[in-house]
């Protein structure tokens, strides 16, 4: 009779084991998923620490920060993004989600000195693409009479009437030896003809 008990209650627990450890499993599985599912948050803080303006990318992923992430920090510019490190490289978070860059002193920025930094992560295995942006006035003030001046200056960039003299001239030479050539041609080409008219009369 004991023995029959014992079995049973052996039986009973052996079957909650077996059923419960699946559960358990499972369980696990599914809050990792959640947690993988869970997107990514960046804060972008622009502070001055001991005289030193620094970027600093917070990314997040719920309550967790995440670490090894690789962060990318531009300025926008008239036509395009300047990065703030060499060669575009990019930064990566530490421990606390946090990836910082120090920002120039010399930038120049608008009338009122404002410049619109933004910190990028592109194409992410876990988190994609996003990017967080925001404004400060740590630019280098340019007045509008000198930003006139260097826009009116002759330059390899600039429009054609702003291109360097020196280059104006070079494709000025260079268009009329081609047709100086082109009218010498032609020339000898009718030349050869009426010699041809003479000799056969």
């Amino acid at each position: 009779m004991i023995n029959n008990f014992r079995n049973k209650w052996l039986r009973k627990l052996f079957i909650g084991i077996a059923i419960s450890i699946p559960m358990c499993l499972f369980a696990q599985d599914d809050k990792q998923a959640e947690a993988e599912n869970v997107p990514a948050t960046m804060k972008l803080k622009l502070v001055v620490e001991d005289s030193v303006k620094t970027c600093k990318a917070i990314i997040m992923a719920g309550d967790k920060p995440l670490e090894g992430i690789q962060v990318k920090f531009y300025v926008k510019r008239f036509f395009g993004s300047l990065p703030l490190i060499a060669n575009g490289k990019a930064v990566s978070t530490d421990e606390t989600g946090v990836a910082s860059v120090k920002f120039p002193n010399d930038l120049p920025g608008d009338a009122n000195g404002t410049v619109i930094v933004s910190a990028k992560v592109e194409d992410d295995d876990n988190y994609g693409t996003f990017e967080a942006k925001d404004s400060v006035k740590w630019g280098t003030i340019v007045s509008t009479a000198l930003q006139e001046e260097e826009w009116n200056e002759r330059s390899l960039v600039g429009s054609g009437n702003k291109a360097p003299l020196y280059l104006i001239y070079s494709a000025g030479v260079i268009i009329i030896i081609v047709w100086g050539i082109l009218l010498y041609v032609i020339y000898s080409l009718v030349k050869i003809k009426k010699a041809g008219k003479v000799k056969k009369v």
